[in-house]
């Protein structure tokens, strides 16, 4: 049975002079969408698809490190990893069986 890991990546500059962080978040994006792996942006997060835990940490770094690109001094970054191995299931697959058992909105 193949692998796949659903990972939540949240990257977060410190010390910036404005409040808003989008140009920041996009350049983490832009890195992840790179990385050519299957990726969706949420409101406070960025979820990925990784057929291992190398990939999940390489995508992650290349996010981080082009945060910190920008020349702020200090990035914050936040990685979740599910990894099952019973059943692997893609992020669709996951939202689905929630909408359809009525404890997620979609």
């Amino acid at each position: 049975m193949a692998r796949l890991l659903v990972v939540e990546l949240v990257v977060t500059p410190l010390g910036t002079a404005k409040t808003g962080l989008s140009d920041y978040i996009a350049r983490a994006v832009q890195a992840v969408k790179a990385s050519g792996v299957k990726y969706q942006v949420c409101p406070t997060s960025t979820v990925f698809e990784a057929e291992d835990l190398e990939t999940a940490f390489r995508v992650a770094k290349a996010a981080h490190e082009a945060v910190l690109a920008t020349g702020v001094k200090r990035v914050l970054t936040t990685l979740r990893v599910d990894d099952r191995l019973d059943q692997p299931k893609s992020m669709e697959e996951r939202v689905k069986r929630g909408s359809r058992k009525g404890k997620v909105i979609a």
